[in-house]
């Protein structure tokens, strides 16, 4: 058998570009757009405590929307972890993934008009500081109404430190406030925070206990989609504890959607169950704010979203087709609010806000 050298290179070159690109830790690492450039690094914490910093020379205003997948699948904004250095030279994006992160659009940042960055593609997560310095951790009590609380008295670069806080009767924990030697915020997650190459300060601030009724705000759009007109029901449910539980139900099936809400041009992904969406916020909304957001879903082949100005702790209701069919003229039926969703109760059975037999 003849065996040509053509056919020893071909080998060769499949072989080459089966080989995985190497990948390389991003530590302060140049990256240029046009006349710009930032700074970049790429940490990893443990197993699942993702930091992405960026540092540059002009100050750094924002960023615009730039979106990643964390958790394989899950669609997430880079500004709902993004904290600005009070200097404006750093940002800082911290989060917790079960994955790497995948950047699915460009990063955009505000300097201060948006500049658009392409992100690198061989990133390999680790940690830029070997530094085993033992850096200091300090907790300052609150002036009142609790107390607070770490595991450690001190940590290394990149160690995870958690806090605890123990409110008074009749109080809750308002906010934490971590920051390093510089006055810069650290960034507190879920009661925990990745330890910087320097020493912190901890306190807290507590507030009056909340326990409110839940105000129900709700609408109805219709929009066409691939050709039919499709309902939308949606409603915005300030809970007990001043977060928000945000809903939205169509009456057919939409192929390939995935719905999202803004809130002041942050997106959220909702999770979803056959035609509903759900949304609770883990931050807290005072009554009086107003806050600009919309609903939106994007499906295959298009998107379409609704405008709204909602004032936290405002009430309104709904009247729809499928609604007054449910309620009837006869028979009294009742709004029953269960996990941020309300239903219609009739003649014991339960109804969504469309009038569909749940």
């Amino acid at each position: 058998m003849h065996i040509t050298k053509n056919f020893f290179m071909m080998i060769a070159t499949i072989l080459f570009f089966a080989l995985p690109v190497n990948a390389k830790q991003y530590c302060q690492e140049a990256i240029t757009a046009g006349a710009s450039t930032i700074y970049l690094s790429c940490e990893r914490f443990g197993t699942d405590k993702y930091q992405i910093v960026i540092e540059s020379e002009v100050d750094i205003m924002g960023l615009g929307g730039s979106f990643m997948h964390i958790n394989e699948v899950e669609a997430r904004d880079l500004r709902e972890f993004l904290t600005i250095s009070a200097d404006k030279k750093t940002a800082t994006i911290a989060f917790t993934s079960s994955t790497a992160p995948d950047f699915y659009t460009p990063l955009y940042i505000l300097m201060p008009g948006e500049v658009t960055f392409s992100w690198p593609t061989d990133i390999e997560w680790g940690l830029c500081n070997k530094d085993a310095t033992e850096y200091t951790i300090r907790v300052v009590k609150p002036s009142a109404d609790g107390t607070i609380a770490d595991d450690k008295t001190s940590a290394k670069y990149g160690e995870v430190v958690t806090l605890t806080a123990t409110p008074n009767e009749g109080k809750q924990l308002d906010k934490w406030f971590v920051t390093d030697s510089k006055n810069n915020s650290i960034t507190v997650t879920k009661n925990q925070f990745s330890m910087p190459a320097d020493n912190v300060t901890i306190t807290a601030t507590f507030k009056d206990k909340v326990n409110l009724t839940p105000a129900v705000y709700q609408g109805v759009e219709k929009a066409e989609i691939a050709g039919a007109v499709c309902t939308f029901t949606w409603a915005i449910t300030r809970n007990a504890d001043q977060t928000l539980t945000f809903t939205t139900q169509w009456d057919r099936d939409i192929v390939g959607i995935v719905p999202q809400v803004a809130i002041n041009d942050i997106f959220h992904p909702m999770s979803m169950k056959n035609r509903m969406a759900t949304y609770t916020t883990e931050n807290t909304y005072e009554d009086g704010t107003t806050l600009v957001l919309f609903f939106y879903m994007a499906y295959e082949g298009g998107a379409t979203r609704i405008d709204l100005n909602y004032v936290v702790g405002s009430e309104k209701g709904i009247s729809t087709q499928g609604l007054e069919e449910v309620q009837g003229d006869k028979v009294q039926s009742t709004k029953v609010l269960k996990n941020g969703v309300l239903y219609i109760e009739k003649n014991g059975k339960r109804y969504s806000l469309l009038g569909n037999q749940l």
